[in-house]
């Protein structure tokens, strides 16, 4: 037995359909969703903030950037001395696979 509201559209009896098409949409979501992060994460990994580290942490090669991610670099390395030279300013750092490495 079909029933029509007040305004002529069909109500269905059981959700059955309705949830199926629900479960359809939720799944597809997901798998586009873990597609782009698949994606992003071949890509490279980038964070952008003020770089910060007091003057023995900067000698140790720890810098941190908007106090939510710590970065520790190799002291001497020439990446160590770019980050030591701007301490207090507003860095942005991408950290990707090398593609010509296996």
């Amino acid at each position: 037995m079909t029933a029509f509201t007040g305004r002529g559209t069909q109500i269905a009896e059981g959700g059955g359909v309705v949830a199926m098409k629900r479960f359809v949409l939720l799944i597809t979501l997901a798998v586009l969703l873990l597609t782009g992060m698949a994606v992003a994460a071949q890509q490279g990994y980038t964070v952008t903030g003020k770089l910060g580290a007091t003057d023995q942490e900067a000698q140790e090669g720890y810098f941190a950037i908007d106090n939510q991610t710590m970065i520790v670099v190799k002291p001497g390395s020439d990446l160590h001395t770019y980050l030591r030279a701007r301490v207090g300013q507003r860095v942005r750092v991408t950290i990707e696979t090398d593609s010509s490495s296996n």
